[in-house]
């Protein structure tokens, strides 16, 4: 087999059609790939790193989040022996997602994509120990107390603020 290829390439957003509600993609995604060639077949192991532009889930204020992911796919000729064996577009073998290339041409776009979206932190925050904000007057707590009373009286947190705090009177 031929000795692994290593390349690497900086991919608009828009050019992969990379999209996620309440998040923007404005920086490139940046692409490390390593092409192995067996025969037909094209085995396609990488990497993609970009920053995701959203907010943050405490306190809303905009947030950039580092994401890196990374994809393996394996590539099969669409005039080969697999293709008419397996007679669709793309198949599972052995737990491999298996994709067509025509003409030499082998398109990544889907795995790096995949690998970047799923990346994306459920709750992006734009730091461990973000305040959040006031419940009552919606006070950025980072910025400092506001001049709420902490919680109404008969708060459902008094009790496990008791537990916590311990009793020590």
């Amino acid at each position: 087999s031929d000795h692994p290829v290593v390349l690497e390439a900086e991919e608009r957003p828009e050019e992969l059609d990379l999209r996620a509600e309440g998040v923007e993609f404005r920086d490139p995604v940046k692409v490390r790939v390593k092409i192995t060639r067996m025969q037909e077949e094209v085995l396609a192991q990488g990497e993609a790193h970009t920053v995701a532009h959203t907010q943050c889930g405490r306190c809303l204020e905009d947030v950039e989040v580092e994401l890196s992911g990374q994809f393996e796919a394996l590539y099969v000729a669409d005039t080969g022996a697999y293709a008419a064996r397996a007679g669709r577009r793309d198949f599972e073998w052995a737990d491999q997602r298996v994709n067509f290339y025509s003409e030499g041409t082998v398109d990544l776009s889907d795995e790096i994509r995949q690998c970047i979206v799923l990346a994306l932190p459920m709750k992006p925050l734009c730091r461990p120990d973000c305040a959040g904000l006031c419940p009552s007057c919606g006070k950025n707590l980072n910025e400092g107390p506001c001049n709420c009373k902490s919680q109404p009286a008969g708060s459902p947190w008094d009790q496990l603020r008791k537990l916590v705090e311990g009793d020590e009177s």
